[in-house]
């Protein structure tokens, strides 16, 4: 067995989709394929089920897919080993955090460290919390950031590195503009931006808004997009809760006054893979993160 095959197995098996699993390692479709069916035939089983509209995996090949992860995660290990004894920390590191982090906070972090450490390449992605947390947990992200903290889970550690404040944005003029914060009782019958369930931005508003009476804050609409948000609020169609750093990188006439009620915060959190070794240039990026994190935390 090739550990490149075993890869491109782990990553199908994660995805069930040829197309996607070629995404995650690189490599094309047809190229997937031939991976595939060369370990198959090492092995002299079947471990994929096509012969339904999904794809699924077959008895050998959820019992591969165990051994697969451990041997991948060992090879892994064995290279930060190695690693450690050179006096150059080089290497790759993916890392992935929402749009809003990725405009604000993360370029120092990133910036530092890779001042820092020339000889590691960094690419910075992008997604939602949910495909944060699944490209951490398998592999496509070496760490993630987001905001909330982070269920309890195997195979990853997560840590709160900063706290954001939340702000009630107004259309400019708006009667709440001039106070210095806002309460509760001050929203009655005020309308709400709000992204749909499930997004973080979302959760942010629900909990913030659960000491509330049930009739309030009557919400305008649902937008996927915290720009389209922000744009309908200066438009003077409703208010919305972001955090801070939704706003720092915009320039725009909204009024952002502080949210005195629950949940006036809402935390950072920088998850990763647990390995029993982390390489190098891991270990020092995690120092890096956290050490700017309690710069900015507030």
């Amino acid at each position: 067995m090739q550990l490149r095959h075993l890869k491109t197995f782990t990553a199908v098996a994660n995805t069930l989709n040829f197309t996607r699993a070629g995404e995650r390692v690189h490599l094309s479709q047809s190229s997937v394929t031939e991976q595939i069916q060369a370990l198959e035939a090492d092995l002299g089983v079947k471990l994929f089920d096509r012969s339904r509209r999904r794809l699924t995996l077959t008895p050998a090949g959820q019992r591969l897919l165990g051994y697969a992860t451990g041997l991948i995660d060992l090879a892994d290990e064995a290279y930060s080993a190695v690693a450690s004894t050179s006096a150059t920390v080089s290497g790759n590191l993916v890392i992935g955090g929402l749009e809003t982090l990725c405009s604000t906070r993360l370029p120092e972090v990133v910036a530092k460290f890779s001042r820092r450490y020339p000889a590691v390449e960094v690419t910075l992605k992008t997604a939602d919390s949910r495909g944060l947390r699944d490209g951490t947990r398998n592999g496509d992200l070496d760490v993630s950031f987001f905001f909330g903290e982070a269920a309890a889970a195997a195979g990853v550690r997560s840590e709160v590195v900063a706290e954001e404040e939340l702000l009630i944005i107004l259309p400019p003029n708006h009667r709440l503009a001039g106070r210095e914060a806002i309460k509760p009782e001050d929203l009655a019958d005020e309308a709400f931006l709000v992204t749909p369930p499930g997004c973080v931005y979302r959760k942010m508003f629900d909990e913030a808004s659960a000491a509330m009476l049930p009739e309030r804050p009557r919400r305008a609409g649902e937008f996927a997009s915290i720009g389209s948000i922000r744009s309908l609020v200066e438009a003077g169609l409703g208010c919305a809760l972001f955090p801070r750093s939704a706003l720092a990188a915009h320039p725009t006439r909204l009024v952002a006054v502080p949210w005195a009620g629950a949940y006036r915060t809402t935390p950072v959190t920088m998850m990763w893979r647990q390995r029993r070794i982390q390489s190098p240039a891991m270990e020092a990026f995690l120092g890096t993160a956290r050490g700017l994190a309690c710069q900015t935390r507030r």
